[in-house]
């Protein structure tokens, strides 16, 4: 571990009172507890170590965070009983996770989880002999360790990354951890190598940058707007700090920009961490910044192994790498001497953490750079309505980019309505024209991109002769299909009605459930187009680890085929040889029952549209729909967001709902129905009369997806005015009233939907 992270908090021999975290997940315990320090560990504890700690009749795993000379408590105090490994984290760390634990109401042990290093649960073991050791976590690198070929280094079998260890090691002896930041997998590979003696393996230490000099890379000349963005950003780490939203258009080079910036800051020796929202897009973000930044460049998501996301972690905490590029959890690698943390697509929900301590990226990274020092810089084609709202109050600085690479123009957009297609016998998930024009790509040898958004569940019901959708009349938002008890509901305001036996709209029988999967439409396809190749990416097809890499290098292989996938092939692929892309059904995400379902409506058909059209052939965009009047595909079609972004203003500066109000979702979940929806209305009462003025209760009433998994849900909403401390408001009201046994209660501050 850094002897930097002991240097800074080394400790003082009158500090003998240590305050550590406990590792119990419980918000009543999110407090440090403080325990005398031995004079037997006095040289070992400080700031960011592990430690083992007396907690009732159980020894728990700790984590000091600050060191002190006395304490209230020192006629009770117990002692602290042993360390158990060196600092995992430094006094920004603490300062990060304490905001986070107090911002969205999670226990201080979890937020400070997210600046551990990866790896499974620790847990803390006692020796025979006296002592304990840690478990669970791989605490000390291995990374470090020397790896040389032997005299006889052919491979053993037809493995491909065992041929690409040997390929690496051609070069010279390089490190486990430079392996593995060239080459997935890398680790068990030299294991099996090492058995076979085709590799051996030493405990010397070697530090070099993984990948070797910088490969070449292919450069354009920067236009206006990228230049005076590149100019801004720059300017903005010298000052010391600020938010930059880039906003440009699809095609108008932002990851440019991006690898600009990040190439001044590593000439100055500081850090840059650069998130991507899907796991999806890492390879080919990974692939553009190796190519620009050599081998100082780190990768941390959830589809590397544990081992994998240490290796990769010890080398942003080493400071053998200064660029780290992950999706959301990348942001708490222990990058040194932050100057530059870049948020892509900045939209994205998924940059919102849906489990405890349910942090929202984009916040917890304004903190971080504040604190820091750092600039923060939002990219996006089509930024959250939030985020544009801030920029023209003037809170973030807008950064545009209006033209395309190049030159050119974005692909036309050809809007086909679904319900004309049924009414004139046409009953293909496959329009005519979208089918005439895959038939072209067939025969010109291109590539097309189809696009079906099941984003979310498929639980309205639609006309099919009319594209009628019945609808909430207070909240404008979808009614709910309840097939258990067939009606139809509100979950914001309650309102329930029964299904209607025809449409209500033009009496059609054809009222049914919509939906249609990946699956079926790739099936479908075979049948209409039988020899033209199609790579399906999904859920399912990326299951596997590695699933996304391979999925689109089989795509980027192919002289002629279709790409058809949800929403993880929208946004940030570039492939020039794509020139048509099809939306096989826009209405999905029209009819969730969320406030944000129009918005995010149009940034997923706006994304998606962008993928065509980027090489010298052009392209052609066909959108399919049973509401082509709706707003977000106006604005789509006619370029002009403003068509969406004015009318959706409008409606959440009357309801009070972001960016002109601030919300919570405290949900309930249980499976009895009674103690559930008694649980909600008891805390919605206490909150009524009890919350400052400002704040109010919306609700309770059945979540949109009432039962899950056999347990019932019902929630709430908190409303404030922007930036009202919310989370402060509910602590001392929600302590008062805690949900009866067999009762889940959470709270989401700020949540990314209402599902």
């Amino acid at each position: 571990m850094s002897a930097a992270f002991a240097m800074l908090s080394r400790m003082d021999i009158a500090k003998t009172i240590a305050r550590v975290v406990v590792d119990v997940p419980a918000r009543a315990l999110s407090d440090p507890f403080d325990y005398r320090v031995p004079p037997a560990l006095a040289a070992e504890v400080s700031v960011g170590c592990p430690v083992v700690v007396p907690f009732g009749p159980r020894h728990c795993l700790g984590y000091v965070v600050s060191l002190e000379q006395s304490s209230a408590f020192d006629d009770r105090l117990r002692d602290l009983e042993g360390v158990v490994g060196a600092p995992v984290f430094d006094e920004h760390a603490i300062t990060h996770a304490r905001w986070i634990a107090r911002e969205y109401l999670a226990p201080l042990s979890e937020s400070l989880k997210l600046f551990l290093p990866p790896g499974g649960a620790p847990r803390v073991h006692a020796e025979p002999g006296g002592g304990w050791t840690l478990v669970g976590r791989q605490m000390s690198p291995t990374s470090d360790r020397l790896v040389t070929l032997t005299g006889d280094h052919r491979p053993r079998s037809n493995a491909v990354v065992q041929r690409a260890v040997l390929a690496a090691l051609e070069a010279g002896p390089v490190t486990v951890a430079e392996l593995a930041a060239e080459v997935r997998g890398a680790a068990a590979a030299v294991r099996t190598l090492e058995r076979a003696g085709a590799v051996s393996v030493s405990d010397r230490r070697r530090y070099r940058r993984p990948g070797g000099p910088n490969p070449q890379s292919t450069r354009h000349p920067h236009t206006d707007e990228q230049a005076q963005a590149i100019t801004r950003i720059l300017a903005m780490v010298e000052s010391g700090g600020g938010v930059a939203l880039l906003d440009g258009i699809t095609g108008s080079g932002k990851t440019e920009v991006y690898l600009s910036a990040i190439e001044h800051v590593l000439a100055e020796g500081r850090s840059a961490i650069v998130l991507v929202p899907e796991i999806s897009l890492t390879p080919q973000t990974v692939g553009r910044f190796r190519a620009r930044l050599g081998g100082d460049v780190a990768v941390i998501h959830s589809r590397l192994s544990a081992g994998e996301r240490f290796d990769q972690w010890q080398l942003a905490l080493s400071g053998q790498v200064k660029v780290v590029v992950g999706a959301r959890s990348a942001l708490f690698a222990p990058v040194r001497d932050l100057a530059l943390v870049i948020i892509d697509e900045e939209h994205e929900p998924s940059y919102k953490q849906g489990q405890s301590p349910r942090y929202h990226t984009r916040d917890v990274a304004e903190h971080i750079c504040a604190v820091r020092g750092a600039v923060l810089v939002l990219g996006s084609a089509t930024p959250s309505l939030e985020t544009m709202t801030l920029a023209d109050e003037g809170v973030y600085e807008r950064l545009p980019l209006t033209r395309r690479v190049g030159g050119g123009s974005p692909a036309p957009i050809e809007v086909v309505d679904m319900a004309r297609e049924f009414a004139e016998g046409h009953r293909s998930i496959y329009s005519r024209s979208l089918t005439q024009h895959l038939r072209s790509v067939a025969e010109r040898g291109e590539k097309a991109v189809l696009f079906l958004n099941r984003r979310g569940f498929a639980s309205f019901l639609l006309c099919r002769e009319c594209g009628f959708v019945p609808t909430c009349e207070s909240c404008s938002v979808s009614l709910t299909y309840h097939e258990d008890i067939a009606s139809l509901q509100c979950h914001h305001c309650g309102a329930a009605r029964p299904v209607p036996p025809t449409c209500p709209r033009c009496g059609s029988a054809y009222l049914r459930r919509f939906g249609a999967g990946t699956q079926r439409a790739e099936t479908d396809l075979h049948t209409l187009l039988p020899g033209l190749p199609v790579i399906r990416m999904d859920a399912d097809t990326t299951a596997r680890k590695g699933g996304h890499e391979q999925t689109l290098r089989s795509f980027e292989a192919l002289e002629s085929g279709v790409l058809l996938g949800t929403q993880m092939i929208a946004k940030g692929l570039d492939y020039p040889e794509v020139t048509l892309v099809g939306v096989l059904n826009a209405d999905s995400s029209m009819h969730v029952p969320d406030f944000r379902a129009a918005e995010r409506t149009y940034q997923l058909l706006e994304q998606v549209a962008g993928r065509a059209g980027r090489g010298p052939a052009g392209g052609h965009v066909v959108v399919q729909t049973y509401w082509p009047d709706h707003p977000a595909v106006r604005a789509l079609v006619m370029r002009r967001p403003a068509l969406l972004y004015d009318e959706e203003r409008a409606v959440r500066h009357e309801l009070g709902f972001p960016p002109y109000g601030r919300i919570a979702n405290i949900g309930f979940s249980g499976s009895d129905l009674r103690d559930v929806r008694s649980a909600a209305t008891t805390t919605a009462e206490a909150l009524r009369t009890g919350l400052p003025d400002g704040l109010t209760i919306v609700g309770p009433a059945p979540a949109p997806i009432e039962r899950i998994k056999g347990n019932w849900r019902w929630h709430m909403l908190v409303k404030g005015p922007p930036r009202s401390d919310v989370s402060g408001a509910l602590v001392p009201l929600l302590a008062k009233v805690a949900p009866p046994d067999g009762v889940t209660r959470v709270v989401d501050i700020d949540p990314a939907g209402m599902l």
